[in-house]
């Protein structure tokens, strides 16, 4: 953006959020007192049931049963909790990656060309940049990736 501000193209930082993947994450439903999810604790851990406790959140007493990368292996784990005789929920936990992006101003666009492009990305090599249409006329999006 120093870059940018010292040719008088005007722009601004914006945070460009994607989900890159799911993860699923099997619990049981929080129980009326931590004593009875300590409980419920012991009790799978004499069956040799990986799990822990939730202390935090809106499943405060609720019981990890563990997080899966795959929805595959998490309803395969559902079938076996099942079989143990445990009915497990499953929430869905997407996992984000934040890049930044610097949004030039429209009316700054005519001054960001090709050549200034190619001084740009010799400073930055993952430097990536998108042409979109915009309100009429065209806004440029450079992202550090």
């Amino acid at each position: 953006m120093q870059r940018l501000l010292s040719l008088d193209i005007r722009s601004k930082v914006e945070l460009i959020e994607r989900v890159v993947a799911m993860e699923y994450w099997l619990y049981l439903p929080p129980l009326s007192s931590r004593q009875a999810s300590l409980i419920q604790l012991k009790e799978l851990q004499v069956k040799k049931i990986d799990s822990y406790v939730i202390t935090q959140g809106d499943l405060v007493n609720g019981i990890s049963l563990g997080v899966f990368s795959r929805s595959e292996s998490a309803e395969a784990a559902i079938q076996r909790f099942r079989k143990a005789g445990y009915e497990p929920a499953m929430r869905e936990l997407p996992r984000t990656r934040r890049d930044y992006g610097v949004e030039i101003a429209p009316e700054s666009t005519w001054l960001f060309d090709e050549g200034l492009m190619e001084v740009l990305t010799r400073s930055f090599p993952r430097l990536q940049y998108q042409r979109k249409a915009c309100g009429g006329g065209l806004a440029g999006t450079v992202r550090f990736e």
